[in-house]
């Protein structure tokens, strides 16, 4: 029993202390370099908030095999529910591959769909459209990230890895629906601790 409160306490210890990542960001030129910013800022609240730090460096960047990199663009991606994908994550063998997608093309989209939401985005200046767009993105990379730092497909009823959501909940200044639930955290930070130890060994 001693030994297994042992486990349990460093891995709450773990959970608590702040981990640390780094993501590689490329973006095609019709994606200003602004918008990225507030996606990634975006993204990196939901994960701080939850005890990973994420360093954002823009492509051309140190090459390594074991750095994250996502990709914007205007792929549109393969609709699985009546909203098409804002992002998305290979996954090779049930191992995800260290590459994410984010749709512009579809962010934009949904966007200029979602009047009842939001109003019209032609009434919109270029600044509110890009808050928009930006928690609509970042909130797409933060649970694709999850999928990733979970090494799982799965999805939940709640919380960041739910699949399927609204305009709203895309759009709304509360991010709070995108919360990393704790079990989810405690098993990504043991999997972070697992992978610096055997870079250590």
């Amino acid at each position: 029993l001693s030994a297994i409160a042992s486990v349990s306490r460093r891995k709450m210890l773990i959970a608590t202390s702040l981990a640390a990542i780094v993501v590689t960001i490329s973006a095609p030129a019709d994606v200003k370099s602004s918008l990225v910013d507030r996606v990634t800022a975006e993204a990196d609240a939901i994960w701080r908030s939850a005890g990973l730090a994420i360093t954002w460096e823009r492509q051309p960047a140190r090459a390594s095999p074991r750095t994250l990199h996502v990709v914007f663009g205007n792929e549109r991606g393969k609709a699985t529910s009546s909203l098409q994908p804002l992002g998305w994550i290979r996954f090779d063998d049930d191992r995800p591959a260290p590459d994410m997608y984010l749709s512009y093309a579809n962010a934009v989209s949904l966007l200029e769909t979602s009047r009842d939401n939001i109003g019209l985005s032609h009434n919109m200046t270029i600044l509110e459209r890009d808050i928009y767009l930006s928690r609509a993105l970042g909130r797409a990379l933060a649970h694709e990230l999850g999928h990733y730092l979970l090494a799982s497909k799965a999805h939940t009823a709640d919380g960041l890895m739910k699949a399927n959501r609204t305009a709203s909940e895309f759009f709304s200044s509360d991010r709070r629906r995108f919360a990393v639930a704790a079990k989810e955290w405690l098993q990504i930070a043991a999997r972070l601790d697992d992978a610096v130890r055997v870079a250590s060994d």
